[in-house]
Order: C-alpha cells, then sequence, then structure tokens
C-alpha cells in the first residue's frame, strides 16, 4: 500500500512538473562593434583627347596667308605662302603626326647674258607644297602636358612650273624658304594649343579633390562611400582610332558606411606625377547589408511554428521564436509546449556557406542559464538530438539580399556624375561574402566587390 502511495505521488508530481511554465532569465542582449574595413583599391581615370578636335581646332586658327615675304636671303625672290587645304593629324601613342598643305605663289627674277647682252625678266610661278610634322607629347612632374614639335620634311603637291622656254624655277630654294619660315610658326601654333586646351592639372586635381567628398551609394539604405586617395600613377600614352588615351590610376582606400553619412578626411594634396607601366588593377570595395531578424524569422518561423521535434517518448512543439544578438552570437528564443513547456534560448554561429549562398546556424548549444534549468527538469532535452534537429530550419537564403548589393552598387557606377565632365563608369561583377555580424535589429552581411570601374573625363574642349 506504501509503494502504490509513493508512485502515486510521483506521478502526480511528474505531471504537475510537464504543466508548469517554466521561466528561465533571458540571456543579456549585446553587440559587438560591426566597422566595415576599407578596401585598398586603384580607380582607374581615363583621359582621351580628340585628336580630330584638336585638329579642327588648329585648323580654325589658322587660315589665310601664314607667310608673306619680298627680296628674301638678300635676293630678289618674293614667296607667299597662304593655306589651301586643312591641316591633317594622325597619331600613335604620344606622337601626332601633321600634314600641311599650303599654296605657294614666288615671284622671282630671271636673267641671263648671252652675246655679250643682258636678258632677262620677272616670272611668277604657284604651286602646292605639304610640310609635314611630328609632336611628341609627354607630362612634367607638375602634371603639365608638354609638346615638342618638329618638321619631319616636305613633299610637292604640284611642282611650280612656267611654260616659258630655258626658264627653270627655283624649286628647293622655295621649298627651304617655305620650311624656314613656317616652322617656327605652325609648330608654336601646335603646342600652344595643346599646352592651353589640354590642361591636364586642371582636371587630375578637380577630380582628385572632388572623389574625396563623400558619396551616398543607396538612399534606400542609408549607404555611403568615402574615397581618400593615397598616391597616383600614370600609364604611357596609348591611342584608340583617333583618340589619345592617357590611364591615369588613384590609389584609393574606400570605406562604405551604413545609417550616417561619413564625415570627409583632411584633404589629401594632388602627389607629384610620375609614371607607371602597368595598367590599372581591378577596382575594389567592401561593402555591407543588413538583413533584418524579421525577414530571417519570416522564413524560420513559417517552417518551425506548431513543429515537433521528438526525443525517444518525449517531445516539444515549437509555436514561436524570436531572434536577437549576444556577445557576437545569435540566440533563439523559442516558445515550446509538450513534455517540457516554457521558453529556452539557444545559441550559434552564424556562418556564409559559399556552396548554398546561404547563412547556417553551426556549434549550436543551449544558453548557460538555460542548461542549468533544463539539468534539474529536462535533461533529456538538453543531452538529446533536438538542437541539432531544429537548426537546419534556421537556415536562411541570402542569394537575392547578394544580388540586390551588387545591383544597388552597380546603379551607383553606371554613369554617376562626380562633376560636371567626370563621371564614373563600368560595372561591378565579382562578389564574396567576407564576414557577417549582428547588430541591433539585423544581420549585418560584409562583402567584397570586384569589377572594372572608371573615372572618365567626358571630353577635353579645345
Amino acid at each position: 500500500m506504501k509503494q502504490k502511495i509513493i508512485f502515486s505521488i510521483a506521478c502526480i508530481a511528474l505531471f504537475l512538473n510537464s504543466c508548469k511554465t517554466m521561466q528561465i532569465e533571458k540571456p543579456t542582449e549585446s553587440y559587438l562593434p560591426s566597422n566595415i574595413a576599407p578596401a585598398l583599391s586603384e580607380l582607374p581615370l581615363q583621359v582621351e583627347i580628340d585628336v580630330k578636335k584638336l585638329e579642327s581646332s588648329i585648323n580654325k586658327k589658322m587660315n589665310g596667308v601664314i607667310f608673306e615675304g619680298s627680296n628674301l636671303s638678300g635676293k630678289d625672290l618674293s614667296v607667299r605662302i597662304s593655306k589651301v587645304q586643312n591641316f591633317t593629324f594622325s597619331i600613335n601613342n604620344n606622337v601626332i603626326e601633321y600634314r600641311v598643305p599650303l599654296k605657294v605663289w614666288t615671284r622671282f627674277a630671271w636673267k641671263v647674258e648671252k652675246f655679250g647682252m643682258s636678258v632677262g625678266d620677272f616670272y611668277e610661278a604657284t604651286g602646292s607644297i605639304a610640310l609635314t610634322y611630328k609632336t611628341s607629347i609627354s607630362i612634367d612632374k607638375n602634371w603639365k602636358l608638354v609638346s615638342k614639335t618638329a618638321s619631319s620634311g616636305y613633299e610637292w603637291i604640284e611642282t611650280p612650273k612656267l611654260n616659258a622656254v630655258g626658264v627653270t624655277v627655283p624649286v628647293t630654294p622655295i621649298a627651304n624658304l617655305a620650311l624656314s619660315r613656317c616652322d617656327q610658326l605652325i609648330s608654336t601654333q601646335i603646342d600652344k594649343s595643346l599646352a592651353e586646351a589640354a590642361d591636364l592639372k586642371k582636371y587630375v586635381t578637380q577630380t582628385w579633390t572632388e572623389i574625396q567628398k563623400p558619396r551616398e551609394v543607396s538612399a534606400e539604405n542609408n549607404v555611403w562611400v568615402r574615397i581618400t586617395p593615397k598616391d597616383i600613377y600614370v600609364s604611357p600614352f596609348t591611342t584608340t582610332g583617333n583618340k589619345l588615351n592617357l590611364a591615369v590610376a588613384l590609389y584609393t582606400q574606400i570605406e562604405s558606411f551604413m545609417g550616417v553619412k561619413p564625415t570627409p578626411n583632411n584633404l589629401v594634396a594632388l602627389p607629384p606625377f610620375k609614371y607607371i607601366t602597368r595598367p590599372a588593377q581591378q577596382f575594389n570595395v567592401n561593402v555591407g547589408a543588413d538583413v533584418t531578424f524579421e525577414k530571417i524569422l519570416s522564413i524560420a518561423k513559417a517552417q518551425l511554428t506548431n513543429k515537433t521535434f521528438t526525443e525517444g517518448k518525449r517531445s516539444i512543439t515549437i509555436t514561436d521564436l524570436s531572434i536577437f544578438g549576444s556577445q557576437g552570437k545569435a540566440v533563439f528564443v523559442a516558445d515550446v509546449i509538450g513534455s517540457f513547456k516554457g521558453r529556452i534560448y539557444f545559441t550559434g554561429n552564424m556562418t556564409y556557406n559559399p556552396t548554398k549562398v546561404a547563412v547556417e546556424i553551426t556549434e549550436p548549444s543551449f544558453d548557460v542559464k538555460t542548461s542549468n534549468v533544463l539539468v534539474k527538469s529536462a535533461s533529456w532535452l538538453l543531452h538529446g538530438m533536438i538542437l541539432k534537429q531544429l537548426t537546419p530550419y534556421l537556415t536562411y537564403p541570402v542569394k537575392t539580399d547578394l544580388e540586390k548589393m551588387k545591383t544597388d552598387v552597380n546603379k551607383m557606377m553606371n554613369n554617376y556624375s562626380i562633376m560636371d565632365g567626370v563621371s564614373l563608369q563600368g560595372k561591378l561583377n565579382n562578389m564574396s561574402v567576407t564576414s557577417l555580424s549582428l547588430i541591433p535589429g539585423a544581420m549585418r552581411i560584409q562583402a567584397n566587390v570586384k569589377g572594372n570601374i572608371t573615372l572618365k573625363v567626358d571630353e577635353i574642349k579645345f
């Protein structure tokens, strides 16, 4: 009889314990600092000089009579040289070649002595000559475009001729005169036009200064980028068709900020010019995207609410779920009924799985205070497999979030104006997740994005 009473009391105690809702103290909610690490990157600045526009500019400045003189070289020789056609340019890397077609009018005296008599007259002749020039372009340490133009010869388009029998036109002296009188005039004009029109330092300095201002990447997510240039390199001139290309690489530190506009750093001065023989490397930037706990839970709750997990003859059913952060780990809060009734807390590391493109919970374990309660009241739950059965349902796919992150950055990079005439152009292609962290109300995905981005100077006006 006594044994029956003891058994009955035990059953009643077990029943009462199963009905009792266990009260477990909540872990302290806390978050570690989550700073997006700066990325060192090379940002190309592409400067194009349209040689055809330069050609047009010089043609407008040089018209009509270029040179006119008489009694040249102490001789009875007059020459008038005028533009007959537009000058034409061609380009090969840093060398511009010019063909300068000119009309040459000459008046010279002809005299011959025969049989003791002197016979002579004045004759006029007209022809066309093409002078050729080459201009080599370089940059000095002060970012000034330096050009040096020199003659590379001439060719007669139409040699001056006379119908007078026995009279020879002094072709070579006339050509030499045309060269000597026009060389300095034409070469000086070409070099002056280049120096005045292609103010390289102005474009580079303005761009160098403007990129240091913080820029908003995404208004929706309040994401900002701050670029701090560290150095600048220039590759040798190249040509594409009629364009003279100058590739400038800005070696920069790029930082992104979420939720607040960063303060500008102290302005970095433009360093002296220097050449580099390799092209600029790929652009890269570290960015972040916040995925709210609410969004993560929307997927988890759809799979776990009212789901029952069994361990032998015991089971629990999840009725609600929430999440917060504590000491760098995710804390999941599960309201359960069944063989154990109450609110339990378990923690885990949020880890990115690149194969699944998803965030998983690894190393799950019950919180210390939860463990202390379970040891006394539900050790089967503490030492069983239920926790390992439950955590796979907490996997969160991030492919959509990563694609959106890349899309947002690409929107900014798609012809984003830095200043009038200078814009960002290009596309970011490769993205890799670098870290995950918890911030109040969200999981922050940090990623490195790489691609081909160029600061493009639209046009240098002549």
